[in-house]
């Protein structure tokens, strides 16, 4: 796991913020810092940010590591640059059609992030990334909920759940994804493999499994993609409706209403 704020602070927030400095002297940096950053997003989605080193970073960009260290300090400095600039090309929360619409269109936005960038849900979210970015699309989210009749701290609170429900979930789906590629083998492929053993095995011990798989408990929306991701999918989408219901229920019973 990667934690956020483990660089110096003072120039984090500057890089965040303000970008590059622009030199007192010499000649200017050929590099504009988001290529750099849009550079390491790349590397981290194809090996996860554990194998991300500022030596290769250097390399790909084409400059030496001393270099590199001059537009940023670190790996740790780099990561919160990162996670920034992925949630800067997320669309911003949309009220228009309502608090329920806008929240399931943050999770969907936030899974689809997940999907494209699978290190995301490798660095740790218990140190927040305070990066206009980040924190504009907070604010945004925060904004659906407030005006309803919530407590202050039910609006941050119930945020909060559809992120953790989002990111649980989502981890589910991008393993899903990843398998074939991990495994060597496709989904039909690991079932055919098994299907003879557990048949044989479970052979009527498990009535009720049976007679839900009967009624079609199992099925999946769409069989265009493979099952154990298309599975992952329909189970996002029920479990982010069951914690929208959970919301609901949250702003009936508000403050000044009955319970």
């Amino acid at each position: 796991m990667e934690y956020a704020g483990r660089g110096d602070p003072a120039r984090t927030m500057a890089l965040l913020w303000d970008g590059l400095p622009t030199p007192r002297r010499g000649p200017r940096q050929r590099l504009e810092l988001a290529a750099v950053v849009d550079a390491a997003v790349a590397a981290a989605d194809r090996a996860g940010p554990a194998a991300l080193s500022m030596r290769a970073l250097a390399q790909e960009l084409g400059i030496g590591t001393a270099s590199l260290y001059t537009y940023v300090p670190g790996k740790a400095e780099l990561l919160e640059l990162m996670v920034d600039r992925v949630v800067g090309g997320q669309p911003l929360p949309d009220a228009t059609s309502g608090w329920r619409a806008g929240l399931r269109g943050v999770a969907e936005a936030d899974l689809a992030a997940y999907r494209a960038h699978p290190w995301l849900l490798q660095v740790s979210t218990s140190r927040t990334v305070f990066g206009p970015h980040v924190l504009a699309r907070y604010e945004a989210t925060l904004a659906l909920l407030h005006g309803h009749g919530l407590a202050a701290a039910d609006v941050v609170g119930c945020v909060a759940a559809v992120d953790s429900y989002t990111r649980g979930a989502a981890a589910a789906v991008v393993e899903a994804e990843q398998a074939p590629a991990q495994t060597g083998s496709s989904d039909d492929e690991w079932w055919e493999r098994r299907a003879p053993f557990l048949e044989e095995r479970m052979n009527g011990r498990f009535p009720l499994l049976a007679a839900l798989e009967e009624a079609g408990a199992f099925g999946v929306s769409d069989t265009a993609l493979p099952y154990t991701l298309q599975r992952a999918l329909d189970r996002f989408s029920l479990g982010l409706g069951l914690v929208l219901d959970a919301v609901a229920g949250r702003i009936a019973t508000g403050p000044g209403r009955a319970s």
